[in-house]
C-alpha cells in the first residue's frame, strides 16, 4: 500500500485472483446445488420452492459458456464490491453511523481497508486443491467461510485498532450488504430459489462471529483477572 492510499499493483492482482476464483466456486456450488432438486422425485416442500430456480439455472445452463461465465462474474463483482463499499462507508464517510454515534473514528485511508480485507480473504484460494482432489463443494464453502470470516475480523481489528465488538459489527455488515446484493442479482435472472453465496450466508457468518466475540470476551476476562 502507497503512502497516497493508493492500490498496490500487486493487491490488484490479488482482487482480480479473488474475484475469478469465486466466480468458479459460486459457477461450481449453484451446480450442485441444483443438480439433486431437479433429479428428485419426492414431493417436498423444499423442492417445490425452489423448483423455479432450479428450472431457470437449467435455461441459464442451456446459453453458451461465455454468456453463463458473465453472468457469474457479475453476481460475484456486484457481491464484492458491495462487501467492500459497505465497509469503507462505516470506516471512512463522515455521515457513518459508526463516526457520528461516536463508536468509531473517522478513518482517512479507505483503500487500506480493502487491501486489509483483499489479503485475509486470501484464504479463498485454498480450495485450488480441487483440481487435484474432488470433494465436496459445499461442505469445503463452509469451512472456507469460517476462516474467512475470522481473518476480516482480525484484521479490521488490528487496522483500525478497534474492539472485536466494532470490528464483528462491520464484517457483519458487509456480509449483509454481499448477501443482499446477491440475492437481489438472482431474483431479477430468476435464480432467487438458489444458495449462491453458501459460503457467506447471514446465518453461517452469523455463528461465526458470534463465536468469535464470545471467545474474545472470554479472553479479554482471563485476562483482566490474571
Amino acid at each position: 500500500m502507497k503512502d497516497e492510499d493508493e492500490f498496490a499493483p500487486s493487491i490488484i492482482r490479488l482482487g482480480v485472483l479473488l474475484l475469478l476464483f469465486d466466480v468458479y466456486l459460486t459457477w461450481a456450488r449453484i451446480e450442485k446445488q441444483s443438480v439433486p432438486a431437479a433429479n428428485s422425485v419426492d414431493g417436498t416442500a423444499s423442492n417445490t420452492m425452489n423448483s423455479a430456480g432450479v428450472s431457470n439455472f437449467g435455461r441459464l445452463a442451456q446459453q453458451p459458456i461465455v454468456l453463463q461465465y458473465m453472468f457469474f462474474l457479475l453476481l460475484c463483482t456486484l457481491s464484492t464490491l458491495a462487501f467492500h463499499g459497505s465497509i469503507r462507508f462505516l470506516t471512512s464517510s463522515r455521515y457513518s453511523p459508526l463516526h457520528l454515534l461516536g463508536i468509531l473514528p473517522q478513518f482517512s485511508r479507505p483503500n487500506s481497508a480493502s487491501t486489509a480485507l483483499l489479503v485475509s480473504s486470501s484464504t479463498k484460494l485454498f480450495p485450488i486443491l480441487m483440481v487435484i482432489w474432488e470433494y465436496d463443494v459445499p461442505a469445503a464453502a463452509r469451512s472456507l467461510g469460517w476462516a474467512v470470516v475470522a481473518n476480516n475480523v482480525e484484521a479490521l481489528k488490528i487496522l483500525l485498532d478497534c474492539n472485536y465488538g466494532v470490528a464483528t459489527l462491520l464484517a457483519t455488515a458487509g456480509a449483509l450488504s454481499r448477501w443482499a446484493m446477491g440475492r437481489a442479482v438472482l431474483w431479477v435472472a430468476g435464480l432467487d430459489g438458489v444458495d449462491s453465496v453458501g459460503e457467506h450466508s447471514v446465518a453461517e457468518e452469523g455463528r461465526v462471529m458470534g463465536s468469535l466475540l464470545m471467545y474474545a470476551k472470554d479472553w479479554l476476562g482471563r485476562l483482566a483477572v490474571g
